[in-house]
């Protein structure tokens, strides 16, 4: 006969299995995830760095960007749009970087920053996670 005490602890020990399993699952995806935006940030690195120390692209650190108002970071030469549009309350959080990285000059025209575009939600939405944990 089967004691209601076995049953408890075969049940506690399923359940532990399948935190295990879940715990492991959510730290693979993370690696993984971590893996492809990292990838995906390839694509800014010739323009942008995640050091503030960094002098030589062309484009203005990322390092601190969530929560920063646009075109404010000083040392960096942004274009008078850009300057305009934080001044009007441009402020880069996950969805107006979704936004900038998907068309740059639909959210601020006049913008110096062409021919660079993220069409693939799915690549932006990974880019924009793993920045939130490397840009801080």
């Amino acid at each position: 006969m089967v004691t209601r005490d076995y049953r408890r602890g075969r049940r506690a020990r399923r359940s532990f299995a399948a935190l295990t399993l879940a715990l492991l699952v959510g730290l693979w995806w993370g690696s993984a995830s971590a893996q492809e935006g990292e990838r995906v940030f390839q694509r800014c690195y010739a323009c942008h760095s995640l050091d503030p120390a960094e002098r030589g692209p062309s484009g203005p650190t990322l390092r601190g960007i969530f929560g920063r108002r646009a075109g404010t970071l000083d040392g960096f030469d942004y274009s008078q749009s850009l300057r305009d549009a934080g001044r009007n309350g441009l402020v880069w959080n996950a969805e107006t970087l979704d936004r900038f990285l998907e068309d740059p000059e639909a959210l601020v025209q006049g913008i110096r920053m062409g021919g660079v575009r993220l069409r693939d939600a799915a690549e932006r939405r990974t880019l924009i996670r793993w920045l939130q944990h490397a840009a801080k």
